[in-house]
């Protein structure tokens, strides 16, 4: 082979494989291409959706029916739409820029603010509450608000819809003044009635036929639930109503429960009430309120359990809280009954035949007791192995 030969022959090799090392780069640039273009394609895709959104938003935001806004982080109102105008009066230049606070009852400013700091700190996701506001003609109206904290272009705001309750809290109001009225009209006869009975208690002490003064015991015990009865039905209301009101005071809870099962002990020779507690615990909030829940709950712990059986009273620390749990060894209570077991006038089915069941009241109040006092009361329960009612506060260190 000539020497001219082999250097084409190297040459076409060359070219050989330069044109792969050119195809192979082609073939890179073009699936880069590709992906550039997916790429556009799929953030034009997500820019449309995401137009498609924020317009739905805003469409949904102005023409709602219910009063929306938003407010920056020093609350003031950057954006609302025609019903919160409608609802206080005011037209959005007068609105926008000023905060809700401005247009609040003074009793629910504090309050209000205290949520939104809660907010902003994000102690809190978000928050509800009832509010009276106060429009431009100087007319109150009732408000349901609901309030969460999103971010918007790297800046945190907040999302605020405002419902009118106006109607409800008067039907409320109408409520408790006939249920006011009523607990005074029937707390007069009972106390005659009351009095009536020792008297003739009294009386008959004197005579051999004891059967007129078991009539008269029983008949006092049956003025005595009309009595509680009476108390249920005006602290519901009050509950309802969110006029709960509890004094503010620092006690030790361990000291409180252990003077509640103590007094049952002395009362109660029916059944072995047990209390376990750990070390001293303070609390703030109505000490005399909480004492009632503590006893309505070893009240049905007594009352749902068989005789000799166990009671346990248990006090703890869990976090910065302090748990109280009363538990029974009795009939225990159905599944279907425990999502229901707080509700007012709720009776579970295996207390239905019980004539001393009472309304259903106890446990609804127990719950707002807690509630309002920030804490919370939740119930674990078995049929056949018994239950166990617990409620927590805040404690104070």
């Amino acid at each position: 082979m000539y020497e001219g030969d082999e250097k084409l022959k190297r040459l076409v090799q060359d070219l050989q494989n330069e044109n792969q090392q050119l195809q192979s780069r082609n073939q890179v640039q073009l699936a880069s291409q590709e992906q550039t273009v997916d790429k556009l394609e799929y953030r034009l895709l997500v820019e449309e959706q995401l137009k498609e959104s924020q317009e739905r938003f805003v469409t949904i935001f102005e023409k709602s029916r219910v009063a929306n806004k938003i407010i920056n982080i020093n609350l003031k109102m950057i954006q609302i739409n025609d019903a919160l105008c409608t609802m206080l009066g005011y037209s959005k230049e007068e609105l926008l820029g000023t905060t809700i606070l401005q247009y609040t009852h003074p009793d629910f400013i504090q309050y209000w603010h205290d949520m939104h700091e809660a907010l902003w700190k994000k102690e809190l996701p978000s928050f509800s509450l009832e509010a009276c506001l106060i429009k431009k003609d100087k007319s109150q109206i009732w408000v349901l608000v609901n309030t969460i904290r999103f971010r918007d272009k790297g800046e945190t705001l907040g999302y605020t819809a405002l419902q009118d309750i106006t109607e409800r809290k008067q039907l409320d109001k109408h409520k408790d003044e006939f249920i006011a009225t009523i607990s005074h009209e029937l707390k007069t006869p009972l106390t005659s009635i009351k009095s009536y009975a020792q008297m003739l208690s009294r009386y008959f002490d004197k005579l051999e036929d004891p059967k007129p003064k078991e009539m008269l015991l029983r008949m006092d015990s049956k003025v005595n639930s009309l009595t509680a009865l009476i108390k249920d039905l005006v602290m519901a209301s009050k509950i309802d109503s969110g006029k709960l009101t509890p004094r503010s005071e620092e006690y030790r809870i361990d000291e409180l429960v252990s003077e509640i099962v103590n007094e049952f002990k002395t009362t109660v020779t029916t059944r072995r009430i047990l209390l376990k507690r750990t070390e001293s615990l303070k609390t703030k909030g109505d000490k005399f309120k909480i004492g009632q829940v503590v006893e309505n709950l070893i009240t049905n712990a007594i009352k749902f359990s068989a005789d000799d059986t166990e009671i346990h009273v248990f006090l703890e620390k869990r976090n910065k809280e302090a748990v109280v749990c009363i538990q029974d060894h009795g009939r225990g209570i159905e599944k279907e009954s425990l999502d229901h077991i707080f509700a007012r006038f709720y009776k579970v089915k295996e207390a239905e035949s019980n004539v001393e069941s009472g309304m259903g009241l106890g446990l609804y109040i127990c719950k707002g007791i807690v509630s309002n006092q920030q804490g919370r009361l939740w119930v674990n329960s078995e049929v056949g192995k018994g239950s166990v009612f617990c409620f927590s506060l805040p404690i104070i260190e």
